[in-house]
């Protein structure tokens, strides 16, 4: 690709500081700066890394030298620059090894992919992108602009928004772990619930989602799941969250608005977590979060011997208590 710096500067909204018709061909990192390219700068550390190294910079302040545009969000601009110069494409058409089902309705500019099963009375809106091997269960409702790719499973059921990602072995609508344990043995409760995923929702791979027993599972708007997360039944995920991988929610957790699960995070079953919350990575969560504050009791890795001597003292503590009383 070839694209000059004011190119760039239009895109990303930024102020141009040099010559506007030098030409760059390509963007690199700043682990593995790369001559011809712009590099975008999150920090001075970015810029001393590349600085010569490139033709063109991205900043959020005034460098002394070189041509470069200056923004007041490096990442936003990225995210446009991106966007722009290297725009996601789809295929079209329905493929012939595709099995679709009784009274499907499918919209303009779908694609769906070979060995893709879809069950009847499934609703796909416009320009929603079904990729090989997935399977969309009965009664599903798939909204415009959707993303579905290889592998995925979406049980019966379902409803999915608008411009919705799924990414690769994510399973939607499996049954929630329930069951009454008691004298008469470990009988299933038979989940009979749904899941709804509202618009611009994305989840990553391998990530699982539960539907409820008898109501709803629910993933609000805008909200964004790593690869390896764990939904588990009759949970409702608010807007705007963001649930980083490996992070477990167990059954019928509420999230509000704006809420930041960091790797790891485990949930508790019937759990509220207020607004604005962020938890620290690899913290457990078992009673309710008060909104607007940060939390986290994780356990960082240290030297092992130093940690064993560490617990040990940690298993005397109920004497040294009992001294000092």
């Amino acid at each position: 690709m070839e694209i000059t710096l004011q190119e760039i500067a239009q895109v990303v909204n930024g102020e141009l500081k040099g010559n506007p018709n030098l030409k760059i061909y390509g963007i690199s990192t700043p682990e593995n700066p790369k001559p011809e390219t712009i590099v975008f700068c999150k920090s001075k550390k970015d810029y001393e890394k590349v600085k010569g190294k490139v033709k063109a910079y991205v900043v959020s302040e005034d460098i002394p030298e070189g041509d470069y545009i200056k923004v007041s969000e490096v990442k936003l601009a990225l995210a446009k620059f991106l966007a722009h110069f290297f725009p996601e494409k789809h295929p079209v058409g329905i493929s012939k090894n595709s099995v679709i089902g009784k009274n499907v309705h499918i919209g303009k500019n779908v694609y769906i992919g070979d060995f893709v099963v879809i069950g009847d009375n499934v609703r796909i809106e416009d320009n929603v992108k079904i990729y090989p091997f997935c399977y969309i269960g009965e009664n599903t409702h798939i909204g415009e602009n959707t993303v579905i790719f290889s592998g995925v499973h979406i049980y019966r059921n379902t409803i999915i928004g608008k411009n919705v990602r799924i990414h690769s072995g994510a399973v939607i609508g499996a049954d929630g772990f329930g069951y009454y344990v008691g004298k008469e043995g470990i009988i299933k409760l038979n989940h009979i619930g749904s899941v709804v995923i509202e618009d611009n929702v994305e989840i990553g791979a391998n990530t699982t989602i539960d539907r409820a027993l008898i109501d709803q599972t629910i993933i609000k708007r805008n909200t964004k799941i790593g690869s390896l997360v764990v939904v588990a039944h009759n949970c409702q995920v608010g807007e705007n969250n963001l649930i980083v991988s490996q992070v477990g929610l167990a059954g019928s957790v509420k999230t509000g608005k704006n809420v930041i699960l960091a790797g790891q995070v485990g949930v508790a079953d019937h759990i509220t977590i207020g607004d604005n919350v962020k938890v620290a990575a690899k913290s457990a969560v078992t009673k309710n979060l008060e909104p607007n504050k940060t939390y986290g009791a994780n356990l960082p890795a240290i030297e092992w011997n130093k940690w064993k001597r560490i617990y040990l003292y940690l298993l005397r503590l109920s004497e040294l208590f009992k001294r000092f009383k």
